[in-house]
């Protein structure tokens, strides 16, 4: 009868660890799809917010080009500006009746 009993709670035993086994393969598999679901949003999101960020600096990116002037255009605004100060400057001396050229 002993033997019996030592089989009986072997067979018990067993089926203990069996069933926390099992139990702690679902509680895995629960917290591993937990946080796969986690990291799968978190990537589309970041997409998301990358694809936003690619629209708006495309958007910057035409205003950039159709808003700004060639380096010649540059150069001959800046030639126009400086002449006509030149031509303010003589003027307002001139009126005065200050000499040009001299401070």
């Amino acid at each position: 009868m002993s033997r019996l009993s030592t089989d009986s709670g072997l067979n018990l035993t067993g089926s203990v660890l069996n069933f926390f086994t099992i139990v702690l393969g679902i509680v895995a598999a629960y917290f591993m799809t937990i946080q796969s679901l986690k990291v799968e949003l978190a990537d589309k999101a970041e997409a998301a917010m990358v694809e936003a960020l690619d629209r708006r600096l495309a958007a910057f990116e035409v205003k950039l080009s159709e808003g700004t002037v060639g380096r010649e255009q540059f150069h001959r605004f800046e030639t126009a500006v400086e002449a006509r100060l030149a031509r303010i400057e003589f003027c307002l001396k001139e009126n005065r009746g200050e000499q040009v050229g001299t401070p």
